[in-house]
């Protein structure tokens, strides 16, 4: 049987609670006047005192009602005593409120009694779904004495409703919209009397009022304390510059208890030059005893709570945990529909996930991993870009996790976020600063060559002439010493004389050569770009090298990618550097070793195109002291060397607006790098 107001036969006098206590008080005066002068009928005296005993129960349910109602703004306190009122009044097995969530689209179940729900339970039904929900939407009672049987039913396993026949539903309005639903079972078929629906109708009434400025009062509480904990948690982050620390520091505000109170979570950067999601950290226990270890230390430190976070932080001992490592050790492709974490940076959207087993974007094997069925994921958006991914769970006290929960993870996500954006835009800061240095470095090198370049030009210029004299005459005369020397073969002074020429001739030859290096790098002149295959010029200097190779026991592996296109380039001063670098890597290695010389295409700097070429060797390295300073001019350590030929090698690579680097392993070898654009530069810049 079904019984609503919408369809009952009897109109029912409607009174508020202020009117319904001024009727009962005007009746209980004019009672003994109106049975002096109208003597009562004996066949409805019991009609009379049945109304008249209606009229004094409601009038106690008002004042028990009213008493608490104005009491206390604790929302839990003031559901417990509707509901102890409700089943004490009617006699019922059973009693349920069930309160309105995202503005009234959603109504869970808040508080109960005599249901066999757990208290970590998450019931939530959508508007019009179900009897109750349906009671929310047309704002009526239902009574129902077979609810099982009606159309509207819906079954909550968690609830066991089948162990009920009859129920009464009436909604709570508060300025005529849905703020909940109060049901009330039993485990008898049972015909609700007008007298019942009245009864709970009017603590409906009575106590809507109340469960709002308690909901709001709850409200207010929990944005006071979010607040509350944001701000600690932003001066924690400001006690460090280290990326790693801030983030550590939020999330241990995510899992304190009197934040989030999540028991794990996991913090996800993306990696957009492998397009990945990568695991940076996990903080919470490793097991349940950790936990309950955990949640003891936290009760005990509320005062001190922000200062232990930060010592903790500091001590680093987060970094141990298995759950650490197991958070660390997660990659997650950026590619749609195939994993939740990917979708959540993909659709820059949170995910509420309630049943991990089944849902399509939760793979077998990270469900898993997890342990859980219920986890959140939430993503970290600066300047429209994500950054990362937040993931959350209750493995340990299997709390659900509720909406108002999520939106506070979205609000420590947009804090952890800009957390990361101002540690990379300072590391970018730092980078820029120590570009600017090297500049800065560079243009007084530059200056200080071009000075130097200018003098030893000069000097070159003003020795040249005298040197040609002296090498020439100097031969002339070791020619002529040694024609002496045939004609009268035991002169012991002439053969002193040849020595003492062989002495001049190799000291000019080694002036003249040191004057030909000098000029070259003090002298730029105009590049003769032709179209080259790099390709076959390293393959023409390798054949140079090629007996001296075998002859020192040098191993040689050429790796010349077919893709290199020809480019601009001042052949023979490319391959002057070739030349230099196979001679300066082959003179390394002096006990043989592996050469490696590669050639392909490839992008500097992620943005210009250019073709890269490589010199491995295997000789051991360059000392430091030595390796800072072999791009100075005149700066040696070989004997015979003149110290000019890396210097040159720069010179003409950035002429072709390219770049020269070494990396340098001691006890392993040397690796010279050069980057040469694909377009054509311009010419040297010359010196007048």
């Amino acid at each position: 049987m079904e019984n609503s107001h919408a369809e009952r036969d009897e109109p029912i006098l409607r009174l508020g609670p202020f009117r319904r206590a001024i009727f009962a008080l005007v009746l209980q005066i004019t009672e003994p006047l109106t049975g002096l002068l109208f003597p009562p009928d004996p066949s409805a005296m019991n009609s009379e005192n049945h109304s008249s005993a209606d009229e004094t129960l409601g009038l106690e349910i008002l004042k028990k009602v009213s008493r608490f109602a104005s009491s206390t703004l604790d929302l839990d306190e003031t559901l417990q005593q509707i509901i102890q009122v409700i089943m004490e009044e009617l006699k019922v097995d059973t009693c349920a409120i069930y309160l309105s969530e995202k503005g009234g689209k959603q109504f869970q179940l808040t508080a109960w009694s005599g249901l066999p729900v757990e208290p970590s339970s998450n019931i939530v039904l959508e508007i019009g779904m179900g009897i109750t929900g349906w009671v929310a939407q047309n704002k009526q009672t239902l009574a129902l004495k077979d609810a099982w049987n009606d159309h509207r039913f819906v079954y909550f396993p968690e609830i066991g409703e089948e162990r009920f026949k009859s129920m009464l539903s009436v909604p709570m309005l508060f300025k005529g919209e849905s703020l909940g639903v109060i049901n009330v079972h039993t485990h008898e078929e049972r015909d609700f009397t007008n007298s019942e629906i009245s009864i709970l109708e009017t603590i409906s009434s009575q106590v809507s009022g109340s469960i709002n400025n308690a909901m709001l009062f709850r409200r207010s509480e929990m944005l006071n304390k979010e607040l509350s904990i944001l701000y600690d948690i932003s001066l924690a982050v400001q006690t460090t510059l280290k990326l790693e620390h801030g983030l550590w520091i939020i999330l241990s505000g995510i899992t304190m208890g009197q934040a989030g109170g999540f028991n794990r979570a996991m913090l996800f950067t993306v990696n957009e030059k492998e397009n990945v999601l990568q695991g940076l950290m996990g903080l919470g226990p490793d097991s349940p005893e950790d936990a309950f270890r955990i949640w003891s230390e936290l009760g005990w430190k509320k005062g001190n709570l922000l200062q232990w976070i930060i010592k903790e932080v500091e001590i680093g001992e987060y970094r141990k945990s298995r759950f650490n490592e197991f958070a660390r050790g997660i990659t997650v492709p950026l590619r749609p529909g195939e994993h939740i974490l990917a979708e959540t940076v993909l659709q820059k959207k949170p995910f509420n996930v309630k049943n991990g087993r089944s849902h399509p974007l939760v793979t077998e094997e990270f469900h898993h991993q997890l342990g859980v069925d219920a986890f959140s994921t939430v993503p970290l958006i600066a300047h429209e870009e994500v950054l990362g991914v937040i993931l959350v769970d209750n493995r340990y006290n299997g709390k659900p996790i509720t909406e108002p929960q999520l939106q506070l993870l979205t609000r420590f996500a947009t804090h952890a976020s800009w957390v990361m954006e101002n540690s990379r835009l300072f590391s970018r800061l730092l980078d820029t600063n120590r570009e600017l240095l090297t500049t800065k470095e560079q243009l007084s090198e530059t200056e200080k060559l071009a000075a130097l370049g200018e003098m030893a030009a000069e000097v070159a210029h003003e020795i040249k002439n005298p040197l040609v004299s002296i090498g020439g005459f100097a031969r002339r005369l070791q020619e002529k010493i040694h024609t002496l020397t045939v004609v009268e073969a035991s002169e012991r002074d002439l053969e002193s004389i040849t020595n003492y020429g062989g002495i001049i001739v190799k000291e000019v030859s080694r002036l003249e050569k040191l004057l030909k290096d000098t000029l070259i790098y003090s002298k730029s002149g105009k590049l003769d770009l032709e179209e080259c295959d790099l390709n076959s010029l390293l393959e023409e200097v390798l054949d140079l090298f090629k007996t001296w190779c075998y002859e020192k026991n040098i191993e040689v592996q050429a790796d010349l990618s077919p893709d290199v296109v020809q480019i601009p380039v001042d052949k023979q001063r490319i391959k002057q550097v070739m030349i230099n670098l196979l001679y300066n890597a082959m003179e390394s290695m002096e006990n043989g070793g592996q050469l490696k010389v590669k050639c392909y295409n490839d992008e500097f700097a992620g943005r210009q195109k250019m073709v890269t070429i490589t010199f491995s060797d295997t000789g051991g390295g360059i000392p430091d002291e030595v390796f800072k300073n072999i791009f100075n001019p005149f700066f040696t350590t070989k004997v015979s060397g003149t110290g000019m030929g890396l210097s040159i090698c720069r010179k003409i690579v950035e002429g072709h607006g390219g770049t020269i680097r070494v990396e340098n392993v001691i006890g392993q070898g040397v690796k010279v790098i050069l980057h040469l654009p694909l377009q054509k530069v311009s010419d040297y810049i010359k010196n007048e």
